[in-house]
Parts: C-alpha cells; sequence; structure tokens
C-alpha cells in the first residue's frame, strides 16, 4: 500500500510525542509541556560539545580556550529564544513547528527582573539568612581565569546540590525514555518484524517499569529531588512577603553569568547542557518506524492546545541557490515501502542565570510605562497562551545515526536534490538529510550516504524541544494591594 511523505511524517511525529512527554501510569504527560520540531534539523559534531564537558576555563591552552568560548558563545545563542505559541498545531496535540518569537529570552527574562515591582515586608535576621543559605545551595559563583588576559571572572553556576539534582533527573528522562519507545513500538506493531517488540514488551515491560521507578527513587535519594522542591517551596513562601532582598540576589546572578565572547559584541549568558558528555555516552534510545505501522499507531490526544490546520511533511530544502520547481517537494508523494531508524536523546538545558521559581511567585507585578515598554504581560495563562513570555525551552531532543530505508523515499530524494541543486540544504520533516553548517570555528559539509534503497544520514542534529509553559504571569495575590510592590 502507497503512503505520501505527508501521512508518514505525521504519524512519525505522532509516535515521537508521545515517547517524549510520556502516556501512561508509570510516565505520565506533563499538561504544562508542548514540542518544537525543528524544520530543518541543526546538526551538530560531538566536538561542538567540547565547552559542555571541560567548561570554562577548562582548556589546556589559550588556543583550546578560546575554542570554548565560541562554542559556549554559539550554544547560548541557539537556546536563547522564546517559543512561538502562534504556529501551526498537528494531531490535536502541543506541537508546534520550531519558530521563535522576535524576543531574547534572556533580554525579556532581565526586562521582568529589572521593572517588576515586588512585594516588601522585612524579613526577620533568622529568615534572611536561611534564604542567603537555600540559595547557595541552588546556585553559587566561582572564579574562572581567562587563559588570554589573565584576567578572573567571576561566574555563575550550578551548586553541587542543583547539580546533583539535573543529573539525575537526565538519568530519569533517559529511562522514561526507553519505556515510552518500548511501549510504544510495541503498541503499534505489526507483521512479522513487529513480533519481537509485542513479546519484548509482554515479558520485560515490568523491568523496564522498575529502571523508571528507580531512576525515579535515585532522583530522590542522591538527587535532593525532595529537598529542592521543599527549598523552592520555603524560598516562594518567604519571598511573597519580601521579595527585595530575593530579587536583587537574581539579579545579580544574571550579571554573574555574563561572559564576554572574543567577537565584537560577543557579551552572552553561560548555558550548558547536563550530562554533558551527551554525544558520546551511551544513555540513547534506539527508535524504528516503518510504513506498516502508520495505520495502527495509537497516541493519546489533546485538545487544550488544538488551533486546527496542520503542516506538510514533505521534502523541503533551505538555503542555497534552489531553483527549478518549489523549494517544497510536494508531500503528496507515495512510498510503497519504508522504514526509519535512529538513536534519540533528550537533554537537559542548564542556565545557572535563570530562576524560573519567580515566576511562580505571587508577589510581584509589571507596570506598563515604568520600566514595563510592551502592550502585552509576558503571559496571560490562556491555553494557548497570548504575551511575549508564554514558554522556555527545557530539553533538546537529539537524534544520530539516521537511516532511512525506502528505494522510493531516494528516489524522490535523488530527483528534489538535482532540483533545487548541490549548495542547499535538503530534509524531510525535522531531519535534515544534506546540507552545511557552521558551529564556533568550524564549517563542515555533510551528505547523506547511499547504499541500495538505504539513506544514512552522518552526524548528529536537533530535531525539536521541549518547552514549558510559564502560566499567568505576572500574577500576584488578590489580597495585595498597591502600595504593597516597590
Amino acid at each position: 500500500m502507497a503512503i505520501s511523505l505527508n501521512t508518514l511524517g505525521r504519524t512519525l511525529l505522532a509516535q515521537l510525542y508521545e515517547i517524549v512527554t510520556g502516556g501512561d501510569a508509570s510516565v505520565p504527560p506533563s499538561p504544562h509541556n508542548f514540542v518544537s520540531w525543528c524544520m530543518p534539523g541543526i546538526p551538530f559534531a560531538p566536538e561542538d560539545f567540547a565547552f559542555a564537558v571541560k567548561g570554562m576555563g577548562g582548556g589546556a591552552t589559550a588556543e583550546e580556550e578560546k575554542l570554548l568560548l565560541n562554542q559556549a558563545f554559539s550554544f547560548s545563542q541557539i537556546v536563547d529564544f522564546i517559543p512561538d505559541a502562534t504556529g501551526t498545531y498537528n494531531n490535536n496535540m502541543q506541537e508546534t513547528v520550531w519558530r521563535t518569537s522576535e524576543a531574547r529570552m534572556s533580554h525579556l527574562y532581565s526586562e521582568i527582573l529589572r521593572f517588576s515591582k515586588v512585594v516588601t515586608h522585612e524579613l526577620s535576621n533568622e529568615e534572611k539568612a536561611k534564604l542567603e543559605k537555600f540559595r547557595n545551595f541552588l546556585r553559587t559563583t566561582k572564579k574562572v581565569k581567562n587563559l588570554i588576559t589573565d584576567e578572573e571572572t567571576t561566574l555563575t553556576v550550578d551548586g553541587p546540590v542543583l547539580q546533583a539534582y539535573n543529573e539525575k533527573m537526565q538519568a530519569y528522562i533517559t529511562a522514561a525514555l526507553v519505556y515510552n519507545n518500548k511501549r510504544v513500538t510495541a503498541q503499534s506493531a505489526t507483521g512479522v518484524e513487529g513480533k519481537a517488540a509485542v513479546l519484548d514488551w509482554a515479558n520485560n515491560a515490568k523491568l523496564y517499569r522498575l529502571q523508571v521507578k528507580a531512576a525515579e527513587d535515585a532522583w530522590t535519594s542522591g538527587g535532593y529531588r525532595n529537598e529542592i522542591d521543599q527549598i523552592n517551596a520555603y524560598i516562594n513562601q518567604v519571598t511573597m512577603r519580601d521579595m527585595m532582598l530575593w530579587k536583587q540576589h537574581l539579579l545579580e546572578n544574571f550579571d554573574n553569568a555574563k561572559v564576554s565572547g572574543l567577537g565584537p559584541g560577543q557579551e552572552f549568558l553561560y548555558t550548558t547542557l547536563i550530562p554533558g558528555n551527551f554525544a558520546n555516552s551511551t544513555g540513547w534510545t534506539e527508535f524504528s518506524y516503518n510504513h506498516e505501522q502508520v495505520s495502527s499507531s495509537s497516541h493519546t490526544e489533546s485538545n487544550s492546545w488544538s488551533v486546527g490546520g496542520g503542516v506538510n511533511f514533505g521534502l523541503w530544502s533551505a538555503g542555497g541557490s534552489a531553483h527549478g520547481e518549489s523549494q517544497n517537494y510536494s508531500s503528496d508523494f507515495s512510498v510503497s515501502s519504508f522504514k526509519i531508524g535512529f538513536s534519540l536523546s533528550q537533554i537537559v538545558i542548564s542556565r545557572p542565570w535563570f530562576y524560573p521559581e519567580f515566576f511562580m511567585n505571587r508577589g510581584w507585578m509589571l507596570r506598563k510605562g515604568e520600566g514595563w515598554m510592551y502592550d502585552d504581560m509576558p503571559s496571560d495563562g490562556q491555553k494557548p497562551p497570548k504575551g511575549n513570555f508564554i514558554a522556555y525551552p527545557t530539553t533538546i531532543l537529539f537524534a544520530k545515526n539516521i537511516v532511512i530505508d525506502s528505494a522510493d523515499f531516494r528516489s524522490h530524494y535523488d530527483e528534489y536534490s538535482r532540483s533545487v541543486g548541490g549548495s542547499a540544504s535538503v530534509g524531510w520533516g525535522p531531519f535534515r538529510v544534506r546540507g552545511s553548517y557552521a558551529h564556533a570555528e568550524s564549517g563542515r559539509n555533510y551528505n547523506s550516504e547511499g547504499s541500495g534503497s538505504a539513506l544514512r544520514v552522518p552526524g548528529m542534529q536537533i530535531i525539536g524541544f521541549v518547552n514549558h509553559v510559564i502560566g499567568k504571569m505576572p500574577n500576584p495575590l488578590p489580597d495585595l494591594k498597591e502600595e504593597d510592590f516597590h
């Protein structure tokens, strides 16, 4: 049975969505998250993340330190965005094409901190001391020596407790990905090839569930999960009465996280990934999908974000000197046989300068004209939300070792590649199959490698982001008066 590229793409992303976001009692989905799929994918090489492994100041030579600095700058710019909620959603689920608003996340966060009016009621010395103790658990500062200028700068980083929290959370996410992948694969399995997946789930589901529980328990026992939650709850409770000291502390951490790059105007806020060595680690989930699963696939749907419309999943091109027919290849082209396989990993973004806890607090407000010069408040909390800071990316979806096995698909790909010219990037759905890219000081070209009916895509790439919806912001307590805010 022939199936269109569009139908294949929609069902593929439906499966990926359920794997990433959860969907049963062991890994329940979060109503506060949504996925932005990249079209095109953003390619990377493992060495592009050396800065995340070694950290700032970890270079052995000035040359290596300059490379780490450039890598950190490049990555910080890629994830410094606010998701655009006006994109097109598919499958009645909380999904959209990756599209960013015009403002940078770091800039608007700074604006909110600097121009917010906060509740001020004097705290006791004991409460102030406890707040300072808890803050130091979450974030701390360290001295970093510049190998080029010998100048020492202060950098805000995650504290040891928060580092342990994030590392254990990442292990839990990895276990949950494996569990969801096994479950979804068994649910959509067909034919002789699908028999192993069904038997695997029937016999080993309990073991996969135990891995999730063990990772969750390790997050609680060794990752300070409850302690971090209690710390945040205490900070939230106390600072509802006097937020001035907390706000000042957040501004200091924000300013201390600024790093100067080597190029003109390249000041950026240090951002990294956890774990830093993810590109070469074993924590990747194997994913496969074929055309026979299209009719049998099932997925949990939510209408909370549905705004109608849809996305066409045809072949596309970007950049270069595309010519001939339209740059968007018809999504109606069909394939009679199709299989795709790749490794998937969901990695946590770490921003030591960013405190989303502030958004949850109900002891602050913004007044238009008093520093806040935007038409809208950050978020109205509706579904879908409206505002200029409705969500922020929390994790990145990476794919690598992509193999597409389909004689029809390869034929369409070869024909389309010739029509757009050799310098244009070519892709399908969130996957970039051919193109060029540059990060830091390195530029690379890559082409998929053909063998028979198969296309093998080199390297790894970002195919999407998981974003957290903030809710109404600001949202001060109703019993607070205007005169309480300063």
